[in-house]
Parts: C-alpha cells; structure tokens; sequence
C-alpha cells in the first residue's frame, strides 16, 4: 500500500492504515447474509432482461449477490470495488472465471471517494498524538487537553474534503444496461469514523483508557457528516450515468444494534444511507422491497434495507 520511509510515529500510523485496509470481518458473512442475498438477487432478476449487462458497485467478494445465478441470467457482469483482489475471491467462490459461459465476466477497478493514501495517512498521524495525549495528560475536557491538537485535525479534515471537490468518478457514461448500488451509500464516507476504531483500539491496549474518547469521535463526525451528501450525490451522478435502462438501488433505512441482546435494541439511522434515502425520494421507483440485511452477527448489527428499481428515465429526472 504505502512504501515510503517514515519517522516512528508515521510508521505507526502506516501500520495501521494498511492493517485498517486489509481488515477482514470475523463473521461468516456468505452463510449468514443467504437470505438476504437470496432475496436481493431475486429482486435484480426479476428487474433486469436476460442478456443484459449488469454492473455490480461495490461488489466485493459477491456476499450480498448470488454471481452465479446472475451469470446465468446476465449476457455480462462487471464488478466494481477499489481491490481486484475481491473480484478473484467472488470469481472463485461461485466457481467461475472472467471467462465464464453464459456471462462475459469483467472486473473494474474503481475508487468512489478519491480521497488519497496520504491523506487518510496524514489524518491517522494526528489522530494518535490526540489520542495519546487523551491517555496520558490530566484534564476535565478534550478541549483542555489537546484542543489545538483537535483545532489541528479538524482543519486537516476540512482541507482533505477541499481538495477533493473535484474528484471525479469515471465509470462509463451509458456503459451498462442495468447497474445495482446496495449497502454501498453507508460507506463512502466511511473510513475516518473507522481508522479512529483502529487508532482507539491501538492506543489503549498499550495503556489503558482514552478519556474523552467518545467526545473526540464527535467532534470527527461533526466535520465528516458535513461533507456526505455531496460526496453520495457525486456517487449517484456516476451510477445514473453509467447505466442505460434501470438502477437497482438499496440502502440501510434503519439500523438494528442489539449489544444488550434482542429484547434491547437500539434503532438509529446510518450516514450516508440516509443521505441515499434523501436523495432519491422524490424518484418515482418502479418497484420497491423491504428486507433485512444481518450485517454482523458478532456485533448484533442488523440493517432494515429499503431496494428500489428505478428506471433509466427516472434517474435523468
């Protein structure tokens, strides 16, 4: 990922970027999602004409999509994510290759943020100085002991969304017949609410707590929340564009977190899918289905999906 030279302290910070890159889930998420995978590609089927070409956004290794049925309904299917390495992973996994009968099978590398390596870098270095010193000075506030160092990563944030204003996402104007974006809104803004898990996690398991930490990932979400809509609505633009006849179109409209167990629930909304559900409700769908997503067993995350199909001539609208 990164092969520069660096201090000790960006060291650290490279080291868990790559480890935040190559994270891998702890749940078995192709035995656990069969349902939902069974309902969502039950629903892109029924929406799509046989033979037709059909991008996958966020595809990753297919848990969420049964390849194989899609192949045998699809004349092509191209999957997009950011690591090839997934594409060959879900390849294998159904047992097909880019060269499978009866669909011509494609992968397309593709980043649908744009922001760089050196930035998250750069995020994750200031990050662990504040978090040290959350763990190791006295003080009644995050303000009063690393307020500027706060000031400091706040505007650091603010400069990384400046500069990636002009970004832009190129996936093939008119490419494909049909397109399908599910799950995927929730994590485009993701990464920096999950790099201050991983640098949280880091700090204190070599000292303990880090006080104030709750309020320090609030103030993170107070800058990154303000960017979202306009990086989901990039996203959309590209999406829109790339396909011909229709959009197969999902995203969280509620979540399910159960730590205290089933009989205790927490329900909330996920940023990004609800700027997804903003977005696009004033769309006339063709269809629309409701059905439940069981993102983590391990975490008790359950997400309420809400799928829609839009057709080619809604989404120019």
């Amino acid at each position: 990922m990164i092969n520069e030279t660096y201090t000790s302290s960006e060291e650290k910070a490279a080291q868990l970027y790559d480890k935040f890159c190559s994270r891998a889930s702890k749940d078995d998420e192709f035995s656990d999602w069969a349902g939902y995978r069974a309902e969502l590609t039950r629903f892109v089927i029924n929406h799509t004409r046989s033979g037709g070409s059909l991008l996958i956004l966020g595809a990753g290794k297919c848990n969420d999509l049964d390849l194989k049925a899609l192949a045998d309904h699809c004349g092509s299917i191209t999957l997009s994510d950011y690591r090839p390495e997934t594409a060959e992973e879900a390849f294998s996994r159904y047992g097909l290759t880019a060269s499978s009968e009866p669909a011509q099978l494609t992968f397309l590398e593709a980043d649908y943020v744009g922001i760089p390596d050196t930035a998250y870098l750069k995020y994750t270095e200031l990050l662990l100085d504040i978090m040290k010193k959350l763990r190791d000075e006295q003080g009644n506030s995050l303000e009063k002991i690393a307020g500027q160092e706060l000031q400091g990563l706040q505007t650091c944030l603010e400069q990384i969304y400046k500069d990636n204003e002009a970004y832009e996402i190129d996936l093939g104007k008119a490419a494909f017949d049909y397109a399908v974006a599910a799950g995927v809104h929730s994590q485009l803004n993701n990464s920096f609410r999950g790099l201050f898990q991983y640098v949280r996690k880091d700090v204190e398991d070599q000292g303990g707590e880090v006080k104030f930490a709750e309020d320090l990932n609030a103030a993170i979400f107070a800058v990154t929340r303000k960017h979202t809509k306009k990086i989901v609505l990039r996203f959309n633009e590209a999406v829109f564009a790339a396909a011909r006849e229709g959009l197969v179109y999902g995203y969280e409209k509620n979540i399910i977190y159960t730590p205290k167990g089933a009989d205790h629930p927490t329900i909330g909304t996920v940023d990004g899918a609800r700027q997804a559900g903003e977005v696009i409700k004033e769309l006339p769908a063709e269809d629309r289905m409701s059905c439940l997503w069981p993102l983590s067993r391990r975490r008790g995350i359950k997400f309420e999906m809400e799928v829609r199909y839009l057709s080619a001539t809604n989404l120019s609208r």
